[in-house]
Formats: structure tokens, C-alpha cells, sequence
């Protein structure tokens, strides 16, 4: 699948989610408790960033772990096949309706389950925005050999360092190597990026 590159997408991707975000705050916020923990939104801004730092185009599939409205997964389809999983029906919902009013239905697949309930292998890209200690998803992903994603600087695996950071004016996402070949992958990716 080829990467969205028509900047006229990209705009009308952060237009759709600022004037969101705007309604929300005007409503106390974009924060919600879940069946499973609390979701937050994520900046599209930075993550149009951190993926285009990434070089995600170069990979084949992305999902989103706890993904709440989508904007993730809707950002990154603009670069790959992209999956969000989410436990609240009602979010999940939210980030198809998103999805389908980006245009980016076929783009993207959204799975209302606990994400530790669902094989992860197909994935080469894992995303979070974590709302607690990542021990059980890092227990689930330790044969895993793909790249872990951690939005923000909230509860950072305690085992590991992470393999590179990304900043956007105060936003973080930090980068997870899981495996020595994803690490030579990514290792690689990385250095045609400071070619360019």
C-alpha cells in the first residue's frame, strides 16, 4: 500500500481533528474512562511528525493499542495499513465514523477487543498512549520482532531503553526496537533519514 502524499489530505486530516478537540475542550476536555482504563488524545500535529520521521511508508502494518477516537490510526493510514483496537464500543464507533469521514475506510480496520486478548504478530508497528505500566503488553510482545511506539512520557517499559525519541514542542514518542533484526531495520531506516 502507497503512502496518501497529497498534502491537501494531511491538512484536511489536522482541520478535522483541531475543530474536534476544539468541541471537546469546550466540553471539559478530550479525556474518557473506559472499560478498561482512561483515554486521552494524542496531538494530530505530532504525530504527522513523528510518522513522517519514522519513514512509516516503508512499513506494511500499524495498530494502535487502546486507539480511543482514532486519530492515530487515522493519521498513520496516510502511510500504511492501519489497525486501531479499543475496548470502549463507543469510541470505536468514534474512530470508524472519523475514519470514513477522512476517506480513509479502506485504509484502515478498527477491532473493538482488548488488545491482549488479540495476536499482535502481524503487526510491525505497535503504537500506545498508555494510561498504565506497560508490564503486561511488554510480557505479550517479548517474541515479538517489531517496533514499539510509546506516545508521551507516561509510564516508559522499565526493562528497556528506549531506542531513539522523537520530540514536537513538548510531546514525545519513544521508539522500541523489540528484536536485533528490527533494531538492524530500523537501524537502517534511520540513516536514510539523515541522508535526506
Amino acid at each position: 500500500m502507497s503512502a496518501i502524499s497529497d498534502p491537501k489530505r494531511f491538512s484536511q486530516f489536522l482541520d478535522y481533528f483541531q475543530k474536534r478537540y476544539q468541541r471537546y475542550e469546550q466540553q471539559g476536555g478530550a479525556y474518557k474512562l473506559t472499560p478498561l482504563g482512561a483515554w486521552a488524545t494524542a496531538r494530530p500535529e505530532a504525530l504527522v511528525s513523528f510518522f513522517q520521521r519514522l519513514g512509516l511508508e516503508k512499513h506494511h502494518r500499524f495498530a494502535d493499542l487502546g486507539c480511543g477516537d482514532g486519530v492515530a490510526v487515522c493519521c498513520a493510514a496516510h502511510y500504511c495499513q492501519a489497525t486501531g483496537i479499543e475496548a470502549d464500543w463507543d469510541l470505536c464507533r468514534e474512530a470508524q465514523m472519523n475514519a470514513r469521514a477522512l476517506g480513509l475506510e479502506s485504509r484502515t480496520t478498527f477491532v473493538c477487543a482488548d488488545f491482549l486478548q488479540l495476536r499482535l504478530d502481524p503487526f510491525d508497528f505497535l503504537y500506545i498512549y498508555p494510561d498504565k505500566p506497560l508490564e503486561a503488553l511488554w510480557r505479550k510482545i517479548r517474541d515479538w520482532t517489531g517496533t514499539l511506539l510509546v506516545y508521551g512520557p507516561h509510564f516508559p517499559p522499565k526493562s528497556q531503553a528506549p531506542f531513539k525519541v522523537y520530540t514536537w514542542e513538548r510531546e514525545t514518542l519513544s521508539v522500541y526496537v523489540i528484536s536485533a533484526s528490527s533494531r538492524t531495520h530500523f537501524n537502517a531506516l534511520t540513516q536514510q533519514e539523515g541522508a535526506s
